[in-house]
């Protein structure tokens, strides 16, 4: 390797102290001017935290240390829309974990696994020598998030928290090594169609809307539906990405409205006067049915990983009763993000607005209940008796 390719590996690795003060300062710039949630923190001293954090930022050691800092301060600010990421930690110490693992009413629960010899559903009591809920208490001070519930959820996203090989004991007592770099099995990258009954129950599976064609191919399919179909919307795990409006309307024969929300506005005389910026509230607006609409009875399968965009999704039906939820309660997080890029693969995310209900009742941290509580097993099929 050259000379100058390890001097720049070195630097990447430290980060000089001009690096670190235009990201923080970039990091306050962005979170005075756009955060949207200061009513959920109201006994929390922003600037007393930030100076805080600053000091951390330049006491650490080097740029691991320097985003766990970051990472941390994020989190502080409750909000699963507002985040630090770096592409050089996920590249340095981002190797996947090879589960996901997530906490209910029972403990830590594995949903998804790239071992052979962990089966889902299995039950977690220790990482290492430490019970995993002295261990999750700990890291989840790192992980953004509007409640406890989507830390917990998200917890093993985050491998970097993790160490590179560490051993997890079961309930059944058995003791297994976790060797980081399994990648978990695919999801699915596309929206998918099945009869359940044929000619009567048609299940609608759409794992993401991060990109268009998720839409799309939803339209799609409903479009070869009649309206003496009892169809089924499967969101369950779809964590966001893009609003699906055209599918809202697509499915909607009755009127339809959105979110309440607000957003700050900044005057720079107030802030001058040491004000924080005003807010800006957008009352939910009704909007007509479009012709041709879906006329079915339609159901919608939610959990806590529907998230985001998805829970944009699902609300109008709540709101206006046109489906029937069923699952659990949905993630409790959405925002429309502005993404500021800080440099050197650093960005940083926040939320721009606060969602209320349409009628004003609380959704961040909260989520949107089912009409119909249900929990399905780790890796269970949907049946035609699920909904």
């Amino acid at each position: 390797m050259a000379t100058q390719d390890i001097d720049r590996s070195e630097a990447q690795r430290t980060l000089s102290a001009s690096r670190r003060g235009e990201t923080v300062a970039g990091i306050y710039e962005a979170i005075r001017s756009c955060f949207a949630h200061w009513e959920a923190l109201a006994s929390f001293d922003f600037e007393a935290e930030f100076k805080a954090y600053v000091e951390d930022a330049f006491e650490a050691p080097d740029r691991l240390g320097f985003d766990l800092a970051t990472m941390r301060f994020i989190a502080k600010l409750r909000n699963g829309h507002t985040a630090f990421s770096d592409e050089w930690l996920w590249q340095e110490h981002g190797a996947p974990i090879g589960l996901d693992v997530t906490h209910d009413e029972a403990g830590w629960c594995v949903t998804k696994s790239a071992y052979d010899d962990i089966a889902l559903g299995a039950r977690i009591l220790q990482i290492g020598d430490r019970p995993i809920d002295e261990m999750a208490s700990r890291l989840l001070a790192f992980v953004p998030a509007s409640s406890i519930r989507e830390q917990r959820t998200r917890l093993f996203s985050k491998p970097f928290l993790f160490p590179p090989s560490f051993e997890i004991v079961m309930d059944d007592g058995s003791k297994k090594k976790i060797d980081r770099g399994r990648e978990l099995p695919d999801d699915g990258t596309a929206t998918t169609g099945r009869w359940l009954v044929d000619g009567e129950r048609y299940l609608l599976t759409i794992p993401s809307f991060a990109q268009p064609h998720f839409e799309a191919d939803a339209i799609r399919l409903l479009r070869s539906l009649t309206n003496t179909i009892h169809l089924v919307i499967d969101v369950r795990g779809n964590s966001g990405g893009n609003t699906p409006d055209k599918l809202v309307a697509a499915l909607m024969p009755d009127r339809y409205r959105f979110w309440t929300y607000v957003t700050p506005v900044t005057n720079a005389l107030a802030r001058a006067q040491g004000k924080p910026p005003s807010l800006l509230a957008q009352e939910a607006e009704w909007r007509q049915p479009t012709e041709g609409a879906f006329k079915g009875p339609l159901t919608i399968l939610i959990d806590r990983r529907t998230f985001s965009a998805a829970e944009d999704f699902v609300m109008p039906f709540k709101d206006n009763k046109r489906a029937e939820l069923v699952g659990e309660t949905t993630g409790g997080s959405s925002g429309q993000p502005y993404m500021r890029d800080l440099g050197d693969g650093m960005r940083l995310w926040v939320s721009t607005k606060r969602q209320m209900f349409p009628n004003g009742a609380p959704f961040e941290g909260l989520g949107i209940e089912p009409d119909t509580y249900r929990n399905w097993a780790p890796g269970a099929d949907f049946t035609t008796s699920s909904a």
